[in-house]
């Protein structure tokens, strides 16, 4: 039998060191940083997760800081590098998994552009984009479980697709400015939508791996962006499972019941999901091929509502397997 295991996504929002920057030069003070350390802690030790992906790290410090403590002594961080500019995805993984082979960071796009050339079929969608990196990289990695031998390895990416704020359109006239940037913006993370997902189809096609796709894809479950993703599996009791398809764990969760409202941030009084936990097959329990069955996804968010300027604007997502 596999062993049990979760997964958590956790934005830390602009978790940055005391006296460092971030955007528009705001600089940390020991007292916030001391507070948003604070509340890291708690909430992690609220999630409880064997495995959390987390966004928004603005340094390597402020997560080793936040584990720094006898209680967490078997999670293992793992950054995209030593140092980095700016914002970036990390993730733990606490024992008894562990990494498995290297660690891969993924920057470039297996495309260099999107292109549709006009093939006389009657519509005038020929197109050009050149854009061949991911805005944030994406962490690959393989995780087995120390002492259970009949638990098939997994391959987790952990990604933090651009946000749906607009983009800087300076070159424009100012009465158009916001409507090109939020349309570079959502180009952008359709693009690495599509990156993710050729990604997806090169690690899952006939392969029979577990796989597992998590972070702030900063759109719904229901959006263009995740559709491409998932290829939009069909997720009922009488389903099957399907290669190369990917799960919504929040859909699993919605299979038990439907009168929960689940909401992972909230913008100008919509409430939206935009931080998702997507599994292969071998995760949903109505599959020829599952080795794990979802037990329940939870999601932490009364934090939003307190706007407190330590903690997060986003909520936490969890999801077991048993």
């Amino acid at each position: 039998m596999s062993a049990d295991i979760s997964f958590a996504s956790f934005n830390l929002y602009n978790f940055q060191k005391a006296g460092s920057t971030t955007y528009r030069g705001k600089v940390i003070s020991d007292a916030e940083y001391d507070a948003k350390k604070s509340w890291t802690r708690e909430m992690l030790r609220k999630v409880d997760a064997d495995v959390v992906v987390l966004q928004e790290l603005w340094h390597q410090d402020c997560l080793n800081d936040v584990l720094d403590i006898p209680e967490f002594a078997g999670y293992k961080p793992v950054y995209i590098a030593p140092s980095w500019r700016n914002i970036a995805v990390a993730l733990i993984v606490r024992s008894p998994w562990k990494l498995s082979g290297n660690v891969e960071v993924i920057k470039q796009f297996p495309f260099t552009e999107l292109f549709k050339i006009d093939d006389d079929d009657g519509e005038d969608d020929e197109m050009s984009i050149s854009i061949n990196r991911f805005s944030r990289s994406v962490l690959k990695v393989k995780l087995k479980h120390e002492s259970s031998n009949s638990t098939p390895q997994i391959t987790l990416f952990a990604c933090h697709l651009k946000s749906k704020l607009p983009a800087s359109a300076r070159q424009m006239e100012p009465a158009y400015q916001e409507c090109v940037g939020s349309a570079i913006s959502t180009i952008r993370r359709t693009a690495e939508a599509t990156a993710l997902r050729m990604i997806l189809v090169d690690q899952m096609e006939g392969s029979n791996s577990p796989t597992v796709v998590i972070g702030d894809f900063n759109d719904d479950p229901l959006s263009n962006t995740l559709g491409l993703i998932t290829d939009q599996p069909t997720i009922t009791k009488r389903s099957r499972g399907g290669d190369k398809k990917l799960y919504n764990t929040l859909h699993f969760e919605q299979l038990q019941s439907f009168n929960n409202v689940f909401y992972t941030h909230e913008y100008n009084n919509h409430k939206n999901v935009l931080d998702q936990i997507l599994v292969s097959e071998e995760f949903f329990e109505y599959s020829s091929k599952v080795k794990w069955s979802h037990k329940h996804t939870r999601i932490w968010n009364d934090h939003i509502e307190d706007d407190d300027p330590f903690t997060s604007d986003h909520g936490i997502i969890k999801s077991s397997f048993k």
